[in-house]
């Protein structure tokens, strides 16, 4: 029996050593959040970017803003700054009045050397001005 036994443990493999087996799971894992905050900033940056797109003031709200901020010493830059942005804003209520202004602003368009607009005329061009506001 003391025979076979150590026949028996003479044919037992030897147990070896720990052997390390590579572990990338940390780099995978970090991997992973790298490209979902990726992802997150890529989306938040096309969203708020976005945003400031749609804030883009319209062609009639740049035309509102021009007429308001009118500098009326300068005759030309009235006269043509109303016919243009103006026309923007008729309507059935307005059209008369916009067209005899209009009439009225004729004579100092086309003209080299140009005269100071009269008071009442200014006054007139402030009031449809005022009106925009609650036409738009």
């Amino acid at each position: 029996m003391k025979n076979q036994l150590q026949q028996t443990l003479s044919q037992l493999k030897d147990i070896k050593g720990v052997v390390a087996v590579p572990d990338n799971s940390l780099y995978i894992f970090i991997a992973i959040v790298a490209s979902i905050l990726l992802l997150l900033g890529f989306i938040l940056y096309k969203y708020f970017t976005r945003v400031k797109r749609s804030k883009k003031a319209t062609p009639k709200e740049l035309a509102l803003k021009r007429l308001k901020n009118l500098d009326f010493t300068n005759t030309k830059e009235v006269v043509y700054s109303f016919s243009v942005d103006g026309y923007n804003f008729v309507n059935e209520k307005n059209k008369a009045e916009f067209e005899a202004i209009e009439q009225a602003l004729e004579p100092y368009k086309y003209k080299k050397e140009t005269q100071t607009l009269p008071k009442e005329l200014v006054e007139r061009i402030k009031n449809f001005i005022k009106g925009i506001k609650n036409v738009s």
